[in-house]
């Protein structure tokens, strides 16, 4: 539906589907703002934005760039077995291009921007959502020079990386042991349990940790009372409902 009817009527109709979204988001933002923020916290935590160097607004941004299209490689090669030629008309009073590029291309250059402007580090997989519809947004441009006798190849190609995909992930989540996936999250929370019980000096439930937000969080998910998460950038304290706290590290 376009939002003009014509050059100087404007449509209200989709801004509609406004009530809804805002309807979902509600819980979320009120989530948000009883928990201080600590989605975003962590994220501007993890992107490194308290270190303030001049050259962070060039290189974050081309390392950005360059992982994004390494993690696009596969998808690359897959292409070259199903496109003849890689020409196409673009006709940019297509309403179903311009959506599929506003989907695809805009969260990119959005994100590339952010890093730009602000010297910030994004992470690789952060960007991985919004590829979802790069392949519709391919087939779509390129649909009059897809070769139907290649998708044997195709498949081939697809089958491979499909394949090897899983087994190099095992062999690396197998052959290394330093990752945060092997982090023995169940046992860290055993050895504060019983370090918080030995503790004279403090007693009663645990009910708050206080730390960062990968030790700390790990013993507040894997601590029997699933104690709410405070975040302290030095050390790692458990503490009771009164906060009387004992220093864990």
């Amino acid at each position: 539906m376009n939002i003009y009817k014509n050059k100087f009527k404007f449509n209200f109709k989709p801004l509609i589907s406004l009530i809804p979204f805002f309807i979902v988001l509600l819980p979320h933002l009120i989530w948000l703002t009883e928990n201080n923020y600590v989605t975003i916290t962590y994220g501007l935590h993890r992107t490194g934005a308290e270190d303030l160097d001049i050259l962070n607004h060039i290189k974050h941004p081309l390392i950005f760039l360059g992982k994004q299209i390494g993690i696009l490689i596969p998808f690359f090669l897959m292409l070259l077995f199903l496109v003849n030629k890689f020409k196409s008309k673009i006709n940019c009073k297509d309403n179903k291009l311009l959506f599929l590029l506003a989907v695809n291309i805009v969260p990119i250059a959005l994100v590339f921007l952010t890093s730009t402007i602000l010297g910030v580090k994004i992470r690789t997989m952060w960007m991985t959502p919004f590829y979802l519809f790069s392949g519709i947004l391919v087939i779509y441009i390129f649909q009059s020079q897809i070769n139907l006798n290649k998708l044997k190849n195709f498949f081939t190609v697809f089958i491979i990386l499909f394949i090897f995909s899983p087994f190099a992930y095992a062999y690396v989540s197998i052959s290394k042991t330093d990752k945060r996936t092997d982090y023995p999250g169940k046992k860290e929370a055993e050895k504060a349990k019983l370090f918080y019980e030995k503790q004279t000096q403090v007693s009663g439930e645990i009910a708050f940790v206080k730390g960062n937000e990968w030790i700390a969080g790990n013993l507040s998910y894997h601590l029997e009372e699933r104690p709410k998460w405070i975040y302290d950038k030095n050390n790692i304290f458990i503490c009771n409902e009164d906060l009387e706290c004992v220093k864990y590290k």
